[in-house]
């Protein structure tokens, strides 16, 4: 185990300018009515000092043409030398950092104490490929997963359902996805809606959650510290002078 969370955590997915703006490669389908949502998950994480893991998508390409094996277009989905690869200001947190993409397990030692976002880059649309990412969902208990971002019919549909396979709690903010195609979208929504998670919108969420008693979503490191052995008083001996406060001194 990497470290315990007992409140929220937020697992934020690919939410770059490709997928959320007017001139991006490939946007999200009605993007536009996800940007309020997206934004106050994240005035309310920073507020909260919730920790949020986060995922970036790089050179892609439309996932429908691969399948359908259509000619393949020049145009890449999240290149990393376009602005459309960069996350939302919105998205990106005071502390953030960015994990190398390898093959990797490693992570950083001080946790969530000095970082409040972790933002991993996947090689692929399923998020459990990124070693890094699989050992930090696998390895931290989290009292919920607050998922938000997408595409829901690819990234968020297999994050999801990895999550309950890793037997953690789920929770979708339902005004904070997106999907590329309304009708793959839709069997992806009924496939994770017949599992055991919950639905919430982003201002429930921030309703819900902001009443926690104040640090209350702060991780804690484990291991857990062993409670010390309570040591019985030995009788006073005679000659021995009561003081003030309770101790003894042997005369």
């Amino acid at each position: 185990m990497i470290a315990t969370i007992p409140g929220p955590a937020v697992l934020d997915l690919n939410t770059q300018r490709d997928l959320l703006s007017n001139d991006g490669a490939l946007p999200f389908y009605q993007f536009d009515h996800l940007l309020d949502g997206l934004k106050r998950i994240f005035a309310w994480a920073q507020r909260s000092h919730v920790p949020v893991v986060s995922t970036r998508i790089r050179d892609q390409v439309n996932p429908a043409q691969q399948q359908a094996r259509l000619p393949l277009s020049g145009k890449l989905i999240c290149d990393v030398r376009s602005t459309g690869y960069q996350k939302l200001p919105a998205t990106t947190l005071r502390r953030s950092c960015a994990m190398p993409m390898d093959c990797g397990t490693n992570l950083p030692v001080e946790g969530f104490r000095i970082t409040q976002q972790y933002i991993f880059d996947l090689r692929g649309l399923n998020p459990f490929e990124c070693p890094r990412l699989d050992r930090l969902l696998s390895e931290t208990e989290v009292g919920v997963w607050l998922v938000v971002g997408g595409p829901l019919e690819w990234t968020l549909r297999m994050a999801v359902l990895g999550l309950l396979q890793r037997r953690a709690k789920v929770a979708v903010v339902s005004d904070c996805i997106g999907q590329w195609d309304p009708y793959e979208g839709d069997m992806a929504l009924r496939q994770i809606e017949s599992k055991n998670i919950e639905w919430l919108t982003a201002a429930q969420v921030v309703e819900r959650y902001s009443q926690r008693p104040r640090g209350a979503s702060a991780p804690i490191d484990l291991p857990s510290v062993r409670t010390p052995v309570p040591v019985r008083a030995k009788a006073p001996t005679q000659g021995t002078k009561l003081r003030s406060r309770g101790q003894f001194r042997v005369g």
